[in-house]
């Protein structure tokens, strides 16, 4: 139930739920600011593998609103956990493999009186990650995303089939990348300033001030069914190619390069694909500097030249002091090319933990580790 501001979830709630249920209870002033875009999701699958929502810039991850987790262990037994706990972080993201979380706490926030929804659009998405750096210190931003060129491919080619999209304007034909950016504030004059800032900003980097799409209130909706639609246009992608040759898979990842700018990060991912002749999507948490990156296999050895690629991208990201398949996961499509690239102390933290939670391997096998 819903007290003290917080709410009582079983873990296969779905975040629409989740949303439906604090608006209700809490009489439209307060809300659940975490959920990701796919809002079917079930809030245990988000916290098994680390999700952040659309607008984790502002708020963090999933994980970072819950307080209190109940979890059934290998022995059928349920216990009840909170942040101050270890085992509580020893079961967040941890993909389902030591035990099963069955229900969680979480907390919510007030709802702004003040929304803004902001799309600025560049000629390339070098320009506009140069944007994205040069606005990481401007306040009251919630969300910050990035959609490249081949993001606008993908919704031209499946703008019939998602019924979100084709409500949505044709994009600028001049533009090849968009930063979707949400202001925040119980205060209208400040995200007026902040819009004013940002629009100075755009056209540093050869954004058009007069293309900017901007929509207010519960109409920003329009634009977060947009920025979700590239992950259904990629799928649909993927599904297409695997038709044509069953050994293709979706091939995403998601890494942290603590040394790179958000620029040189583009950069690199660009670079990368076109050395190996790939095709590939990079869209999503550009503010952060965790972009999503998804590679289009045309054939079974493109995929297996993928597979290579995101191996060296993960081994890059480690040995940069950063992390690798935060969002997407391990599970088993990754495993043998995370065993080969992951730091061995964190191997070791993983084996470790395995053997202390589930010492018969009754969860998850084969995920992750062997």
């Amino acid at each position: 139930g819903f007290q003290h501001n917080t709410l009582w979830a079983l873990a296969g709630t779905t975040f629409s739920e989740i949303e439906t249920s604090v608006r209700k209870e809490s009489n439209m002033t307060r809300e659940f600011p975490a959920s990701p875009t796919e809002k079917s999701a079930t809030i245990g699958g988000a916290l098994s593998f680390g999700a952040r929502g659309l607008r984790s810039y502002k708020y963090g991850s999933v994980s970072d609103f819950v307080t209190e987790l109940e979890y059934c262990d290998c022995n059928g037994n349920l216990h009840l956990c909170s942040a101050s706990d270890s085992n509580f972080h020893d079961l967040l993201g941890s993909e389902g493999m030591l035990g099963i979380i069955t229900g969680v706490r979480i907390r919510t926030s007030p709802i702004p009186k003040f929304l803004w929804g902001l799309m600025f659009f560049f000629p390339d998405s070098l320009c506009a990650a140069g944007f994205a750096d040069a606005v990481k210190s401007i306040e009251h931003i919630s969300v910050f995303e990035l959609l490249d060129s081949k993001s606008f491919e993908l919704l031209q080619e499946f703008r019939s089939q998602i019924s979100s999209i084709s409500r949505i304007s044709e994009l600028p034909s001049s533009s090849q990348a968009a930063i979707y950016l949400e202001l925040e504030s119980d205060c209208e004059e400040t995200l007026e300033e902040t819009a004013e800032d940002l629009l100075e900003l755009a056209a540093e980097y050869h954004g058009d001030p007069d293309a900017v799409w901007n929509v207010v209130g519960d109409e920003v909706e329009t634009f977060r069914s947009m920025r979700h639609a590239v992950s259904e246009c990629v799928n649909l992608k993927v599904a297409s190619l695997h038709a044509q040759d069953v050994l293709i898979r979706k091939l995403s990842c998601s890494c942290f390069f603590p040394n790179k700018t958000r620029q040189e990060l583009v950069n690199y991912y660009q670079d990368s694909l076109a050395e190996n002749h790939l095709s590939g999507v990079i869209f999503g948490h550009i503010g952060s500097g965790n972009p999503y990156v998804n590679i289009l296999s045309h054939s079974a050895e493109e995929y297996h030249n993928a597979r290579i690629l995101i191996q060296k991208w993960g081994k890059d990201a480690f040995e940069a002091g950063g992390h690798a398949f935060s969002e997407c996961g391990v599970g088993k499509l990754y495993r043998d090319i995370f065993q080969h690239i992951a730091p061995i102390n964190l191997l070791n933290k993983r084996i470790k933990l395995k053997q202390k939670w589930d010492p018969s391997g009754l969860f998850n096998p084969k995920n992750m580790l062997v």
